[in-house]
């Protein structure tokens, strides 16, 4: 009697992932579309606010173009991704900011953009892209 070697069995869905992850990428465009949607309506409730919601809804549309660009162009570099990936932290602040200060445009702090001091911005961004630049010292082949 001879034993039977075999492979994995596969869900039955599990072939669309196999042929490069299409459908994958397709509901990764979708989520990014309906994202870039609702950021675009907010930026459009902005036009006649302060400078500070103006700003706050550039980043809620920007930051996922970019990551969204990131991903079709890959491989990119580290000193790039690392700050970018990074921008998530604010993306993800810059909505609740953006609420609360169409609701009470008093809430809004001079030095802040959508809602983080400057420094932040300009400290955070710097570690980020070092951080990418040593990254990819030590770690690319």
């Amino acid at each position: 009697m001879q034993a039977r070697v075999s492979g994995p069995t596969w869900p039955a869905g599990a072939a669309a992932f196999s042929k490069g992850g299409i459908l994958m990428r397709l509901v990764l465009i979708a989520l990014a579309a309906l994202w870039t949607v609702g950021a675009l309506i907010a930026f459009l409730r902005t036009r006649r606010k302060p400078l500070d919601a103006k700003l706050s809804a550039t980043y809620l549309v920007v930051w996922p173009a970019l990551l969204v660009l990131m991903y079709i162009n890959q491989p990119v570099a580290l000193w790039f991704a690392v700050p970018v990936f990074f921008g998530f932290i604010p993306w993800f602040l810059a909505g609740p900011h953006l609420w609360s200060i169409l609701q009470d445009p008093d809430r809004i702090k001079p030095g802040e953009v959508a809602g983080i001091p400057i420094g932040y911005w300009k400290w955070g961004g710097l570690a980020a892209v070092l951080l990418g630049l040593v990254s990819d010292f030590f770690l690319r082949p």
